[in-house]
């Protein structure tokens, strides 16, 4: 797949300012990202990339920049695995969970050792979003439960919800390259699950927990879905999002039937969960 390569230069070059800028750029269609130290290099399919929807979606933000430099420009297919070898290490959450790459050796001090390969999808770990989602799993009682992963990318939510018990776990995602990744790694980790290509029209069925770690704009708009594809009864944890976002969210969950139960908050980002009640 051909590729556009938006290279950000901008200071302060902070761990914060790059989940700002990434998360912008997330809402319009940007799926792989890589810290330079100058900024960030962002990744689009050239048949998605748009050079004043890249501007339009970063200036609200500009003016907490020194300075914010964009460059943009194609970029043939990439070997994702040898770029992503050459800084990835691996990391652990609460003590529990080690998430590591194939060439790294197992270590027997935690609860769930998980093998990932991430080539072009979302979820290593390394992000807030998906270390505070692995923490949710951790506080629910998944053991038993059919689960659905939404925007499952590399798989590592639904991998871990299984390993932690769960009867049947679904992944879905609009890529097929991480349809094809989380596939990858569910027989990496040995463990059962169905993944499915697409997006929200995609869920079908009743899931116990529904796990979605995307952004505020697509939670928005699948909450309906969301509501209608759990019982009373039923678990929903969302991420991808900041705390400044939660009010609307929480706003939103409750026009569908939706209690707010609890925060988790990693930086400036967060993960809520909810119960349907109604």
């Amino acid at each position: 797949m051909q590729y556009v390569e938006t290279q950000l230069i901008f200071s302060p070059a902070t761990p914060e300012n790059r989940e700002i800028l990434a998360a912008l750029l997330a809402e319009i269609g940007y799926d792989s990202f890589m810290d330079v130290p100058t900024g960030l290099s962002a990744y689009i399919p050239a048949n998605m990339f748009d050079e004043a929807a890249t501007a339009d979606a970063l200036e609200p933000v500009s003016a907490i920049f020194e300075q914010l430099k964009i460059e943009s420009k194609p970029v043939p297919d990439v070997d994702w695995n040898a770029e992503w070898e050459k800084s990835f290490t691996p990391i652990t959450v609460d003590g529990k969970c080690r998430i590591r790459a194939p060439f790294h050796d197992y270590d027997a001090n935690y609860q769930l050792d998980i093998i990932i390969e991430p080539k072009m999808s979302f979820g290593t770990g390394h992000h807030a979003t998906t270390t505070l989602m692995i923490q949710q799993l951790f506080n629910l009682d998944v053991a038993g439960k059919s689960i659905l992963d939404m925007g499952c990318g590399t798989g590592v939510l639904a991998i871990v919800a299984k390993k932690l018990g769960a009867q049947c776990v679904t992944g879905i995602d609009i890529d097929h390259w991480s349809v094809e990744n989380a596939q990858e790694n569910a027989a990496r980790n040995n463990v059962e699950m169905t993944v499915v290509e697409g997006g929200v029209e995609a869920i079908s069925g009743i899931f116990d927990i529904i796990l979605a770690n995307i952004n505020r704009n697509i939670l928005l708009e699948q909450m309906p879905v969301y509501s209608r594809s759990l019982p009373v009864g039923g678990v929903l944890c969302l991420s991808g999002f900041y705390a400044s976002d939660l009010d609307i969210i929480k706003e939103k969950a409750g026009q569908f039937g939706f209690r707010f139960e609890l925060v988790l908050q990693k930086d400036e980002w967060v993960s809520a969960k909810f119960t349907k009640t109604a």
